[in-house]
């Protein structure tokens, strides 16, 4: 069995909390911070359309068409993914969990080691899809991506971009930075922005490279704000960074230390790789899935009527699109 415990001898009374794993919260569902799609099951079709106009001179007489209209179609199909494991009760039997467990040889369901360990556990599948949905790579796009030859005057950012891709444990799905360098067999058409290492030192020089190639349709964009989405550790360079800074305007807090910007545009931790940022509308950054409340939701149950051995699983459909790429902008080092 997959549960591994170590008790001790019970001589007095538990004390009551159980400590848990740190983990991060799956601030991307929890707070909205990209799109979501759902009651997708298979090949949900995702248009885009992209339009030139070109103005000319008036003709009472037959018009010359001028402009373009252009409409593509993505389909999407969300991977269904499991997160499985065996346990056997029985070995709690010795344990604190035997306080809560009813008399009689047969009972060992303990209410206190679902409440508490196993929602634990519930919570690293909830980290994990949102990890997955940032950083996932399949092993097929991995070798797509190690195929790619950079365009002119793209090696250096091409070889950084290759270099992530390299060093990602294959999975089951494509994340966001997966399928803004290689999107459904084609090369992403993203804004591509060459990075290095960060530190509380250089962040806001790399924070301004960013800042800087947001296109201004962006940047001014009115029915909603962009974000720059960043990992968790740029929020303590950031609060280094202040401290030392002369002037506070590049980089402004909220009291509370719960919303942070860069020149105006709001930054959102999200477990993306380190020396990575993206910065987009969160309408271009699409949850693909059939229920967000599947990843929340686990299975407990013995794992045959005649055994009393028990499993707990958790199923779900999970798919990342990125629309817009030529919007977005990826900087990775």
């Amino acid at each position: 069995m997959s549960l591994s415990y170590s008790p001790s001898a019970i001589r007095g009374k538990a004390y009551e909390p159980i400590f848990e794993e740190l983990l991060f919260e799956n601030k991307t569902v929890a707070d909205n911070l990209v799109a979501f799609e759902t009651d997708v099951k298979s090949e949900t079709i995702f248009t885009e359309n992209t339009n030139t106009v070109a103005m000319q001179a008036y003709s009472s007489g037959a018009p010359s068409s001028s402009g373009t209209l252009t409409v593509t179609d993505t389909i999407v199909t969300p991977t269904k993914v499991m997160y499985y494991n065996e346990f056997d009760p029985n070995t709690l039997r010795s344990s604190r969990f035997k306080r809560d467990m009813k008399a009689g040889a047969w009972n060992m369901a303990s209410t206190e080691f679902e409440r508490t360990v196993l929602a634990a556990y519930g919570k690293k599948v909830s980290y994990d899809a949102e990890l997955n949905f940032w950083t996932g790579l399949t092993a097929a796009t991995q070798t797509a991506i190690a195929a790619l030859t950079p365009g002119t005057g793209q090696t250096s950012v091409g070889a950084a971009e290759q270099t992530w891709a390299a060093a990602q444990t294959a999975g089951q799905v494509d994340g966001v930075i997966a399928k803004m360098i290689y999107n459904n067999g084609a090369l992403g058409t993203r804004v591509k922005r060459l990075g290095t290492t960060i530190s509380a030192t250089n962040i806001a020089a790399e924070y301004a490279k960013v800042y800087g190639d947001i296109p201004a349709l962006v940047l001014n964009a009115t029915a909603e704000k962009a974000y720059i989405y960043a990992p968790y550790s740029h929020k303590q360079f950031i609060n280094i960074y202040n401290v030392t800074a002369t002037y506070r305007d590049l980089f402004s807090v909220s009291a509370d230390k719960t919303q942070y910007f860069y020149n105006g545009v709001e930054i959102k931790f999200v477990p993306l790789s380190e020396n990575c940022m993206i910065a987009a509308l969160p309408s271009n950054l699409v949850w693909c899935t059939d229920l967000v409340a599947d990843i929340n939701a686990m299975e407990i149950n013995k794992i045959q009527n005649n055994r009393e051995d028990m499993f707990v699983k958790h199923i779900f459909t999970l798919a990342a699109h990125v629309a817009n790429q030529r919007y977005n902008v990826l900087y990775l080092g």
